[in-house]
């Protein structure tokens, strides 16, 4: 197996171990993790942005060209995520991208919650959004592996709070504690599934894999622009309100800061 290809592998499990570190310490400690969330949000957001914007679609133009069809991919993948989460919530009664925090989570599903409001559905929209985080990550590193240790690291933040958010859902719906967090761990196995589909195209599909990378850096670019900015919209405290800016700096500093390491 290459090098490369393990690396990824490696990258995909560490970013799930990272979520389910995060669930099991919702778990003990829900109230210090709800003040944190913003500020995890907030570092999400920058990291995604820095690295759609200054790594993936750079990588995608070197690997297929500066041309129409490399932005048109982008711009699709933005309408398709669109596209799948609006339909998702209109025909299941749930998000696609649950709620980031457990009281909102309550809320959110206090008003909105009916018949078709299942499990079943929440998870299923986990399980496509970790295939698309594990699919970006294993064909990031078959490009370059400093590109997907930098994808690696965006999506673990983007993760964290993806992971709560199904945490809480489920407990709302009726889940017990302990088995929501299995199913919310659990939703983050299909990445595995994208590395794996990545991995089989080998190195003769390489020119095939690089197609992803404007795939990935519009899924990067709608997670942090529209599900994730958002949520620190309804913030009016001005020293929390100053801290998600820092957050957001921090973030994009570590995207960029990561190609300077040695051995980047």
């Amino acid at each position: 197996m290459h090098t490369r290809t393990i690396a990824s592998l490696i990258a995909v499990i560490g970013v799930q171990v990272f979520a389910a570190i995060s669930v099991v310490s919702l778990h003990r400690s829900e109230a210090w993790l709800r003040r944190a969330l913003p500020y995890v949000i907030s570092v999400a957001v920058g990291v995604l942005l820095a690295t759609g914007v200054v790594h993936l679609l750079p990588e995608a133009v070197e690997a297929l060209g500066n041309r129409g069809s490399v932005w048109i991919v982008l711009v699709l993948t933005m309408l398709g995520l669109y596209s799948f989460e609006r339909l998702f919530h209109v025909f299941s009664g749930v998000s696609a991208e649950p709620a980031t925090d457990a009281e909102e989570a309550h809320e959110r599903g206090h008003h909105h919650h009916h018949h078709a409001s299942r499990p079943a559905t929440l998870l299923l929209g986990s399980f496509m959004h970790s295939l698309v985080d594990g699919t970006g990550i294993a064909a990031a590193f078959a490009i370059d592996a400093r590109v997907g240790w930098v994808t690696a690291l965006a999506v673990g933040l983007h993760e964290v709070p993806h992971r709560l958010g199904d945490f809480a859902l489920l407990i709302h719906m009726g889940i017990a504690r302990g088995r929501a967090a299995v199913l919310a761990v659990g939703a983050g196995a299909s990445s595995l599934l994208g590395w794996a589909l990545v991995a089989a195209m080998g190195n003769d599909g390489s020119h095939k894999v690089a197609w992803l990378l404007p795939v990935s850096a519009g899924s990067f670019l709608y997670i942090s622009l529209v599900d994730l900015l958002p949520e620190l919209q309804h913030e009016r405290r001005p020293r929390a309100v100053l801290g998600q800016i820092v957050g957001l700096a921090v973030g994009i500093a570590l995207a960029l800061g990561l190609t300077h390491l040695p051995g980047a």
